[in-house]
């Protein structure tokens, strides 16, 4: 029967090089993608940017097939339809199983944005006042650092090219445990041998799923000059303990190091029982696949010493598969196997602070700025996010665990039900750690796809609610083995932790709130970061016990350097001493502002911070101008105002507010005809900020259309209340239509226009209609404000009226003609009385000017009585 499709083997974040036969891929790893023969351009542009994670409106790929001419292998570019027709050809032909494509990232450029009509006066600004205009607006749209002193490699972080728009997508995880844990299935002969090794909770946990999306996103926020996750609530960081509670490794004993100068042919001649051939034993470097079809299953009547060997090459295959997985993903390092010499040595080790400081290394190096991939206990870093981040976490599907040889992608039906304390063939096993909860089903509501974009952008909106800074709480620990809890007072050491040439510091004085502390601005600290150009490159020959002996010394006296701090009983304020320095010091956002791919899954962390950070700068302006009280004054704190807020509406797009002019927002004088009523019932109140539950959004964007049901989700602040909240501090108050009013008394929502089908709404309301986007709130309760203050300043500058207007007052017996009703917002009318009022009144200076300005527009947001006499 003939092919129906071919596989196409994709490789980016390398280089072509050119060799005797012809042109190939160096420093990656391909990844596989199946096409069928009838694949158009188009598609197949689409499959490749869904498997390398690019943007295709940030970035374009130059795809390039290795074509098999004569005599060598030739790059043959694919751009149309014609030219993959070209390279089926070759994939039709017997004995071809495969071919190679080659992605090469193009940078597209960032258009400029469309230039807009503002008002006029906004420009006329000297070129000191507008630098200084320019420096308020600009200083919040720094990501961050705004103090150096810490983050002093900011510059080759990979959240710097994320930045500049040289995005390098998702990191490639290796991890090479699902084949073992499936096709080696540990013998209950030899079971006793890994228990009594402490490497038993490690083989329960087994197989979990890595989201390299989550992975990768937290990298992106991994700080190797604190060894710490920089996140906007704080810093926070893997420490000895969540090693402890989720592996239920060791933590307290010898440092895992040795001599790398051995023979290795001869060391597994005599503890394997078995000399592996060249074919696969590299230097130090054994091959997991051939330990593990060589000690598959033991023999029937093996003796002890036979099932020793055994288990030595089980916790062989863990190390490697597991604890200390390489760049390969398909070798296991045999300088941890004079290490298992003697069983009842292998417990007295710290495989634990070994484990944590091999996943430091492998942070360190994958956030450079153009690494493409990480290694490492990768399974111990997602364990430790599902346990304190909301972001990421999935949602555990009943009481069942999975059985550790079983990865997520085979058959439900090989779950399997776990007890803890279960007796297997009469031996009593030890109680899982704490890890081995997740190993139950699980399903990913908020991000089912996984993106990395959306991990992103909930990261840079992260908020204290998100963060669990105490996870284990007494109850859990009561149920842990004693393997987990026993070594509580080393939790908190300042120490390096070693891994035979690996040395990183443990500095758990910089997040004190997990271990229930409160966190002060830490000291300083020097993770010796040139410790990470010493590897064992180079440098087999080296007795690492003699090379690393200072920092030896401080791990054996660990129990020494504690970290301690006062009990928190409350959560942390947001101007606390240690928020105010960390803001500074930190790098607040990784998603560039420019990121607005079409048809996808929107970012809104940067255009939030800019709302926030300018309303932020508005409230603190008009409390310096409302405690200063002089006119000179007022005047430059308005304009600051007026342009800071014209330049956000610029940056998030929104400048259609300030096209046009209406009207409407003219002062009110007396040559208007008509007269205004406004009574106390007609003036509607602000709604108040509530809490509601509401459905974290889908990965395919955010829709402006009307929802029905109640969502799962976290509490979550209503965001047209919080307009209306915002907008109450620099609005009068605001007159509901009486169209608008709903008449229904069970109805608790505020009004909507959604729900009429006769009357229309008004053509300006502040009110915000259920599934609008929070940018176009904000920037509607903005241009209101930027309007509202070109009125005032046009009745600063106005003659006083020549006569006292005339009001229509309830129970007035005089006969008036009564303007129609106008389509003007009412919170604008309510503005032209008090506009009006205050032109009539005395202009006796400009001290009492504005305090009789700002007394009146205190009175209109008291409630308004009816006037029984004229």
């Amino acid at each position: 029967m003939a092919r129906q499709g071919v596989t196409l083997m994709c490789y980016w974040n390398g280089r072509i090089t050119s060799g005797p036969h012809g042109i190939s891929y160096e420093g990656a790893t391909p990844k596989p993608i199946r096409v069928n023969y009838g694949i158009t351009y188009n598609e197949l542009l689409d499959t490749v940017y869904g498997v390398s994670g690019f943007d295709k409106h940030q970035v374009k790929l130059k795809i390039t097939c290795r074509y098999p001419a004569c005599r060598e292998y030739i790059p043959v570019p694919i751009d149309d339809d014609e030219s993959i027709d070209i390279m089926f050809d070759v994939a039709r032909q017997p004995g071809t199983n495969c071919m190679e494509l080659y992605l090469e990232r193009v940078p597209m450029p960032i258009e400029n944005q469309v230039n807009v009509t503002v008002p006029a006066h906004a420009n006329k600004q000297t070129p000191v006042e507008k630098v200084t205009r320019d420096a308020q607006v600009d200083s919040f749209l720094d990501p961050g650092p705004v103090d150096n002193t810490v983050l002093v490699l900011q510059n080759q972080h990979r959240s710097a090219a994320i930045w500049e728009g040289e995005d390098p997508g998702v990191l490639t995880c290796r991890q090479r445990l699902a084949t073992m844990m499936r096709e080696w299935q540990l013998d209950s002969r030899i079971r006793r041998f890994v228990i009594q090794s402490g490497f038993y909770g490690a083989y329960r946990i087994g197989f979990i799923q890595i989201d390299w999306p989550l992975i990768t996103a937290l990298v992106e926020r991994w700080r190797q000059e604190t060894h710490t996750f920089h996140f906007t609530v704080g810093e926070s960081t893997v420490t000895l303990q969540d090693v402890a509670l989720l592996l239920g490794l060791q933590i307290n004993g010898h440092v895992v190091t040795g001599n790398g100068d051995l023979q290795w042919d001869d060391l597994c001649e005599e503890l394997l029982g078995v000399r592996p051939d060249r074919s696969v034993l590299h230097g130090s470097a054994l091959k997991l696949s051939w330990l593990r079809s060589r000690f598959h299953k033991p023999p029937p009547d093996a003796d002890d010493l036979t099932l020793q060997r055994y288990a030595r090459a089980y916790i062989l295959g863990l190390i490697g598969g597991f604890l200390f997985t390489d760049k390969s993903g398909a070798d296991v390092q045999l300088i941890f196997l004079p290490l298992l010499r003697d069983f009842s040595y292998i417990e007295q080790l710290s495989w634990g602070s070994a484990v944590l400081a091999y996943l430091y290394r492998e942070l360190c190096r994958a956030s450079k700025a153009g690494a493409n991939e990480i290694a490492g206990p990768l399974i111990l870093l997602q364990l430790w996010a599902w346990e304190r981040l909301h972001i990421g976490r999935p949602e555990r599907l009943g009481g069942r665990v999975r059985d550790p040889v079983v990865p997520d992608s085979e058959d439900v039906g090989n779950i399997a039900l776990v007890v803890g304390d279960a007796a297997t063939h009469e031996e009593q096993v030890p109680t899982d750690p704490l890890g081995c909860r997740w190993r139950a089903p699980v399903i990913r509501r908020d991000n089912p796809l996984r993106a990395l974009i959306f991990y992103r952008d909930q990261l840079d909106q992260q908020t204290d609610d998100q963060m669990i800074w105490q996870p284990y709480t007494t109850e859990r620990l009561a149920l842990l083995p004693e393997v987990c809890v026993k070594d509580q007072h080393v939790w908190q050491t300042i120490a390096p932790l070693i891994c035979f040439d690996v040395v990183e510091w443990h500095r758990p004085d910089r997040v004190l709130r997990q271990f229930g502390l409160h966190q002060g601005i830490p000291k300083p600290c020097d993770t010796e970061v040139k410790l990470h150009s010493i590897d064992r490159r180079g440098r087999h020959h080296y007795d690492w016990r003699s090379y690393h002996g200072r920092y030896i010394q401080l791990w054996e006296a660990c129990e020494e350097s504690i970290a301690v701090g006062e009990s928190e009983e409350h959560p942390m304020h947001y101007h606390d001493p240690y928020m105010e320095w960390y803001r500074k010091i930190t790098r607040r956002l990784i998603t560039p502002l420019t990121q607005r791919p079409h048809m996808r899954f929107q970012p809104s962390s940067g255009t939030t911070h800019l709302l926030v950070q300018s309303l932020t700068a508005i409230h603190n302006q008009c409390t310096t101008i409302l405690g200063a009280f002089t006119s000179d004054c007022a005047m430059r704190a308005m304009k600051d105002i007026q342009t800071m807020c014209i330049r956000v509406l610029q940056m998030i797009g929104e400048t259609r507010h300030l096209e046009t002019r209406p009207a409407s927002c003219l002062p009110y004088t007396n040559n208007m005809e008509g007269s205004l009523r406004l009574t106390h019932e007609e003036v509607s109140p602000l709604p108040a900020t509530t809490q509601t539950t509401t459905k974290a959004p889908s990965t395919r964007g955010r829709s402006r259309g009307k929802s029905k049901g109640r969502g799962r989700g976290r509490p979550h602040t209503n965001t047209a209340a919080v307009a209306a909240a915002l907008s109450e501090s620099f609005l009068p108050p605001v007159a509901a239509a009486p169209e608008a009013v709903s008449s229904h008394d069970d109805d608790s929502e505020g009004p909507s226009y959604l729900n009429q089908k006769e009357a229309a709404p008004p053509e300006k309301s502040i009110y915000v209609l259920e599934g609008e986007k929070v940018v176009e709130k904000a920037a509607t309760v903005l241009s209101e404000a930027i309007h509202l203050l070109e009125c005032e300043k046009e009745v600063e500058t106005a003659s006083p009226p020549p006569s006292e207007p005339t009001y229509l007052l309830e129970g007035e017996k005089e006969v008036e003609t009564v303007a129609p009703p106008s389509s003007e917002p009412m919170h604008l009318l309510e503005y032209e009385k008090w506009v009006d009022t205050a032109t009539t009144q005395p202009q006796d200076g400009p001290m009492e000017k504005l305090a009789e300005l700002t007394e009146e527009s205190r009175d209109l947001n008291r409630p308004q009585k009816k006037s029984k006499h004229v």
